[in-house]
């Protein structure tokens, strides 16, 4: 049976950051536009920064339908399937945003650590509503390893532009997201910033394996050490995982400086549900004694 929440329930942290695969549709305004839906893998790619905030690592791909749709209209939606053990199927809702290779968001999000190669954006979910299903239309897939052909594709044109000395070479990155990158299969914009900036772009030899080992978080939470807190949208500057690095009390831009990454956020909320569940019980007892006191 279908359940709806208006953020992620911590039960579910775990699980959905266990999967090696998820899904991301996106769609024009216009009704004569293509929809789109991608696949994403590679391990470490999906983070959660809060109940409401999670966030991915976009590799560059032949087309750019998912940042065109974003910068129109923000809409989205991220789905994960269970292909082994229990069946489940999870929906997140939200509003995305971009933030590009080559800007102050994306090297927040994105440091060298564990920066992809090919990597061409950080997109940010704001997600308004999440659903789980049973999930028993899903067939059991075994799960055998990440393809390391895209990896290896772009490597190999990032170093081309390493290797150019104006950072632009004719068969390197940039050059391909001139080719395909810059607007949708509709026409709407793609990328608008990472084809012009002039930084090199690199990324760690670990980060360069598709396969690279579950202590992928370790880098990530390394990363997330040296550039702040993350905010989970009330101020409280707490991360759900150990994947965060967003200062954030409102859900807007990031924030540099300083702070402590805290792992356990599903506990604190739970103490924060536990004190306001409390205080309308007060407040209710409160109102009752007043109405009994006139009758």
């Amino acid at each position: 049976m279908v359940k709806f929440y208006d953020h992620i329930p911590p039960d579910l942290i775990k699980w959905l950051l266990k999967q090696e695969m998820f899904c991301v549709a996106t769609a024009p305004l216009s009704p004569d536009g293509h929809v789109n839906l991608s696949p994403k893998g590679l391990k470490g790619s999906f983070h959660i920064i809060s109940p409401n905030r999670v966030w991915y690592q976009d590799i560059t791909g032949s087309g750019v339908e998912t940042i065109s749709h974003l910068r129109e209209n923000g809409r989205i939606t991220l789905m994960f399937n269970a292909f082994e053990g229990a069946p489940r199927i999870c929906r997140l809702w939200g509003k995305g945003t971009v933030h590009e290779f080559g800007t102050p968001e994306y090297e927040t999000y994105i440091p060298p650590e564990i920066r992809r190669p090919g990597s061409r954006a950080a997109i940010v979910i704001d997600v308004h509503k999440v659903s789980t299903s049973c999930g028993y239309s899903v067939p059991y897939y075994e799960f055998k390893g990440h393809r390391q052909a895209l990896l290896t594709y772009y490597d190999k044109r990032e170093r081309k532009d390493q290797a150019d000395p104006n950072l632009h070479a004719d068969k390197g990155l940039r050059a391909y997201w001139i080719d395909e990158n810059l607007e949708s299969i509709d026409g709407l914009p793609g990328l608008a910033v990472a084809h012009k900036v002039g930084l090199r772009p690199d990324c760690r030899d670990e980060m360069r394996d598709a396969n690279t080992p579950e202590d992928i978080s370790a880098l990530s939470e390394k990363a997330a050490n040296g550039h702040g807190a993350v905010a989970n949208g009330n101020g409280n500057g707490v991360a759900a995982n150990g994947h965060g690095k967003m200062a954030n009390g409102h859900g807007g831009s990031p924030a540099n400086g300083s702070g402590v990454l805290v792992k356990h956020a599903p506990r604190r909320q739970r103490v924060q549900d536990f004190v306001l569940a409390f205080a309308l019980g007060l407040a209710t007892a409160a109102i009752y004694v007043q109405v009994m006191s006139v009758l």
